[in-house]
C-alpha cells in the first residue's frame, strides 16, 4: 500500500517559543527521535510532507528534505495527517492504520490525526489558505465534518514538557529502534579503548566509526545509552543513561547526567543534566546546563551556567510572548533559540527564555526572565543586534564548522 504522511502544526505552536521561531513541532527533539520521527518510525510510508507556516517555508526548504506545503500529486492509497505534538502509541497508530475511510482522531478536543482520500476537496482548500493558523483552521473545520474517534495520548505543549519527558522518551525510542540495531558488530565497527568502562553493556548501542578513548565511563544502569555514528568521546567523560549522543558529536571531558539528548554535530563539555541540544551547538567548556532546551547553532562560552532550581524550591514561572506561565515544575532551566551566543562567565536565571540570534557577553547574571531575539549586550544593558551583523556571524560560524 502506498502511504503518504503529512505533519501539521496546530494553534499551540507558538507555545514552543523560542524554537518555534525557526522550527516546526515535527523537528523538535524529544528522546532519540524528533516528534515527527516518532510517528514516521511507527507508520510505514512512502513519503513525508510538512504543512507549516508560510513564513518558515523558504527557511525550512533549505534544511529539510520534506516537501513543504505541497498539496499537489497527493495520490496514495492512504493519506494520514498527523499532529506531532501528540506522542504516539502502538495502539493508536494501529487504529489509524486500520481506518480505510476518512476519519478524524481527537484527544481532549484537539485534532491528533486524520485519514483523507486523494480526491478530497481538502487539498484545494489548503492551497488557498494563507498559512499558519489558516492551515490549522482549515484542517479543524474539515475534520469537524468527519466521523470522530477519541484517543488517549500524552502531548507536549511547551519546551519544558519535552525536557521533562526526555528520559522516558529515550527509553521508549531505544526499545522501538532495537530491532534495527546491529549490536553484534558494535564493538568491531568503532575504535573503543580497552579502558572504557561500560556498565550494563546490553543497554548501550554504539554506531559505526565512533571513537571512545580510555578513562570514559558509560553507565547504562539508570537507562539506555545510544551513541551515534562518528561520535568522539574523549578522556574523563562520564555518560549516564538514559542518554542520546547524536551523529558526529564530541564529548570533551563531559559529565553527562541522566536524561540528555544531543542532536548531530554538538560539542559538549562540563556538566549537563536532563537537557536537549537540538544540533550543531557548542558547550565545549566547563559550566552547568540543566533542564534546558538549546536550539541549533548555539555557542555557550566558557563557564556559562544556568540555574534550574529556585532557592525556595517553588514552581518556576516562564515568560513567553503570550504571558507568564507557571510550569508546575520546580526544575526548569533555560530555553535558548537558534544562533544565540553567550560570552564567558554568563549566568542565566531559572526558566530564562532567550530568542533567536541574541548575543550575551560581559559575564555575570543576565537579568530578567525573557530576552527577545536579535539583542546584543549583557548585565549592563542591551541594544538591538543589527540583522546584517547577526547574519554575518551566522555565515562565519557555518564556514568555520565546514573547515573543522
Amino acid at each position: 500500500m502506498k502511504r503518504l504522511l503529512f505533519f501539521f502544526e496546530d494553534d499551540r505552536v507558538d507555545d514552543f517559543y523560542p524554537l518555534c521561531l525557526s522550527h516546526t513541532a515535527a523537528e523538535l527533539q524529544c528522546g532519540i527521535l524528533s516528534l515527527g520521527d516518532k510517528w514516521s518510525a511507527r507508520i510505514e510510508h512512502d513519503e513525508v510532507r510538512l504543512i507549516a507556516r508560510r513564513s518558515l517555508q523558504q527557511y525550512l526548504a533549505a534544511s529539510l528534505q520534506w516537501p513543504i506545503n505541497s498539496f499537489d500529486n497527493v495520490s496514495a492509497e492512504q493519506i494520514i495527517l498527523v499532529n506531532p505534538r501528540f506522542l504516539p502509541t502502538e495502539e493508536v497508530v494501529t487504529q489509524i492504520l486500520e481506518e480505510a475511510k476518512e476519519r478524524a482522531f481527537t484527544c481532549a478536543e484537539a485534532l491528533v490525526a486524520m485519514t483523507v482520500t486523494a480526491n478530497s476537496d481538502l487539498w484545494p482548500r489548503l492551497k488557498s489558505a494563507t498559512g499558519g493558523d489558516d492551515f490549522y483552521q482549515t484542517l479543524r473545520e474539515w475534520g469537524a465534518g468527519l466521523p470522530h474517534t477519541e484517543v488517549d495520548l500524552k502531548s507536549v505543549r511547551y519546551l519544558w514538557d519535552t525536557v521533562h519527558r526526555n528520559s522516558r522518551e529515550i527509553e521508549l525510542d531505544f526499545d522501538l529502534l532495537i530491532p534495527d540495531l546491529d549490536f553484534s558488530r558494535m564493538l568491531d565497527g568503532s575504535e573503543i579503548d580497552d579502558d572504557v568502562l561500560i556498565y550494563n553493556v546490553d543497554d548501550v548501542y554504539i554506531g559505526t566509526d565512533a571513537q571512545i578513548d580510555g578513562q570514559v565511563v558509560l553507565d547504562a544502569r539508570p537507562g539506555p545509552i545510544y551513541i551515534g555514528d562518528k561520535v568522539q568521546i574523549f578522556p574523563h567523560s562520564r555518560i549516564e543513561g538514559p542518554a542520546y549522543i547524536g551523529d558526529h558529536c564530541q564529548i570533551v571531558g563531559g559529565k553527562i547526567r541522566a536524561g540528555c539528548s544531543f542532536g548531530p554535530h554538538c560539542r559538549v563539555g562540563g556538566e549537563v543534566e536532563e537537557s536537549i541540544f537540538l544540533g550543531y551547538s557548542n558547550k565545549y567548556h566547563d559550566g552547568f546546563i540543566g533542564h534546558a532546551y538549546v536550539g541549533e547553532w548555539v555557542n555557550l562560552g566558557a563557564l556559562t551556567t544556568n540555574s534550574d532550581l529556585k532557592n525556595n524550591y517553588g514552581n518556576i514561572k516562564v515568560e513567553l510572548p503570550s504571558g507568564l506561565i507557571d510550569t508546575g515544575l520546580n526544575k526548569v532551566g533555560c530555553l535558548i533559540g537558534d544562533h544565540t551566543k553567550t560570552g564567558i562567565g554568563t549566568l542565566l536565571t531559572s526558566g530564562m527564555v532567550i530568542g533567536f540570534a541574541t548575543n550575551l557577553f560581559g559575564g555575570g547574571l543576565a537579568g530578567g526572565r525573557f530576552l527577545p531575539s536579535f539583542m546584543w549586550g549583557g548585565c549592563d544593558g542591551f541594544v538591538e543586534h543589527r540583522v546584517d551583523d547577526a547574519i554575518e556571524t551566522i555565515v562565519r560560524r557555518r564556514v568555520r564548522e565546514r573547515s573543522c
